[in-house]
């Protein structure tokens, strides 16, 4: 219930400000059980993110969040759960493991962090691990702001078809490489939807 209130409340003041399009929203799934990932330009793409799915989304959001208790109980009750970058924390993709197996659907910017000149970022491999554990599907997702900041300017969210986990070449061997070849193929297909070459990755 707090959820779909922010939300609501969130969305109505975003569509005020900018001039929100979605598309490709044929291709989210119903339900849950699967992973969406998507670029990361902004502290408000996971708001406007939610604005296209119709269920709850479960974000990993860095532990530094979490630190004021009152910030940390806001997070909490939008369905956000800790990780700490670089640390190689196991209890985010636990957690993640566990909402997957819930039928809920897990959000994760692979880059880990906001890009601050729009270029996207090297990403990691959290979401490959995740969808290794739980055999997941992926649904891309591309987000672009034009005139980032301004009133009335466009923010493009756009939907790719989601990645079959069959697609992502795993086997039951504990292998980096999977998790690096995955990962390419999961973040090239957020890479095409925003008009960006994977050579051009940083």
């Amino acid at each position: 219930m707090f959820y779909n209130i922010c939300k609501a409340i969130c969305m109505f003041a975003f569509r005020i400000w900018y001039k929100i399009e979605y598309t490709g929203s044929e291709n989210v799934p119903n339900g849950g059980g699967y992973i969406l990932i998507c670029n990361h330009l902004s502290n408000l793409d996971p708001i406007i993110l939610a604005g296209g799915v119709k269920e709850p989304i479960h974000y990993m959001a860095k532990a530094e969040l979490f630190t004021n208790p009152f910030l940390a109980f806001i997070f909490r009750h939008v369905n956000a759960y800790p990780v700490e970058r670089g640390t190689g924390d196991t209890s985010a993709i636990d957690n993640s493991v566990k909402l997957i197996a819930e039928s809920k659907i897990v959000g994760i910017f692979p880059e880990g962090t906001r890009s601050k000149d729009g270029n996207p970022l090297r990403p990691k491999s959290g979401a490959s691990l995740v969808a290794k554990m739980t055999c997941a599907d992926v649904l891309p997702c591309g987000i672009i702001y034009e005139n980032k900041g301004k009133f009335r300017s466009k923010v493009s969210v756009k939907f790719g078809s989601v990645i079959p986990h069959e697609k992502l070449g795993f086997t039951e061997e504990q292998n980096a490489r999977e998790l690096k070849t995955a990962t390419k193929i999961m973040f090239g297909s957020v890479l095409s939807l925003i008009g960006v070459s994977s050579e051009n990755e940083h």
